[in-house]
């Protein structure tokens, strides 16, 4: 008896040891959400602050695997908190988010704390983490994508200038490029053959930055309105895989992380160098959430 009492408390005490000092998080937090992991990803490395003023910044990153991991320390007055972030594909449109939290020189303490129930330190951390998880849910509604699948890019004949810019920046580069550019082709009596374009170039998935096109397809004409900014080049048709998105322009590029996941979950190689199709015109039509967009991304 003593020796099955004794092997019990080794059992306890074994348990114990792991749990106060060597179990790796004080506390984890599991939750789905809307959205490809890379959308995800990047919204979580835009979150710098956690408390109620946004404009104080005390959210770090310290760490990425691109699309699939984030670490990072939050900065408060009493304590530095340790996140450690896993995104998981569910299917083509939710992901499963994981945080680990390590409090530091607190750490021993709220692992008691903890063992006495729900603690002012586990009800921060979940309130902290729903609110997160809302706003990524209600991103998520602003726009709708639909993944179509197996598709052709088409082929192009077109007049283009080019440009780079944060990913977060196209639009707006967009807006300033077409204010000069598309007069021009008017005054020229150049005729369109199209809806307008933007085509990716190079994009540095790791600084986030984009090397691209902005075109308008023409019919075919002997006088053309080249110049040292504005070019013209063909494109041929290439197998691709397609979406369409509906809403603004601004959050088109979503439509990117949905591609992206969807030919990863099924081992499809792709060039990771999207071409967008915009059907709308923003300054004419106010309701963004008809706006559409047809969304490339070729097959290698």
């Amino acid at each position: 008896m003593k020796k099955i009492v004794a092997f019990f408390l080794l059992i306890l005490s074994a348990i114990a040891i792991w749990y106060l000092f060597i179990k790796k998080y004080d506390y984890q937090v599991t939750f789905t959400a809307k959205g490809a992991p890379g959308s995800i990803y990047h919204q979580i490395i835009g979150w710098d602050s956690w408390g109620k003023d946004v404009k104080i910044k005390n959210i770090y990153t310290i760490d990425t695997i691109l699309f699939k991991e984030v670490k990072q320390k939050v900065k408060l007055k009493d304590t530095v908190l340790n996140l450690d972030w896993s995104i998981v594909s569910v299917n083509d449109s939710i992901s499963k988010i994981k945080i680990g939290v390590f409090s530091g020189d607190h750490s021993l303490m709220n692992r008691l704390m903890i063992l006495t129930g729900q603690t002012p330190f586990t009800k921060s951390l979940k309130t902290k983490f729903q609110r997160f998880g809302k706003g990524l849910n209600s991103f998520a509604k602003t726009f709708r994508i639909k993944i179509e699948g197996d598709s052709e890019l088409p082929s192009l004949e077109y007049l283009y200038v080019s440009s780079e810019a944060n990913r977060s920046g196209k639009a707006g580069m967009m807006l300033q490029l077409n204010s000069d550019f598309f007069p021009k082709i008017k005054r020229n009596n150049v005729e369109l053959n199209g809806a307008p374009f933007v085509k990716i170039k190079d994009w540095d998935m790791v600084g986030d930055k984009i090397q691209f096109d902005f075109g308008f397809p023409i019919k075919p004409t002997d006088s053309l309105a080249t110049n040292s900014s504005i070019k013209y080049s063909k494109s041929f048709s290439k197998l691709a895989l397609k979406a369409i998105f509906y809403g603004n322009y601004r959050h088109s590029d979503q439509a990117w992380f949905a591609l992206i996941e969807y030919a990863r979950r099924r081992n499809i190689p792709i060039e990771k160098k999207p071409l967008e199709i915009f059907y709308n015109n923003p300054m004419q039509d106010g309701d963004a959430s008809k706006w559409k967009a047809e969304i490339f991304v070729p097959l290698q």
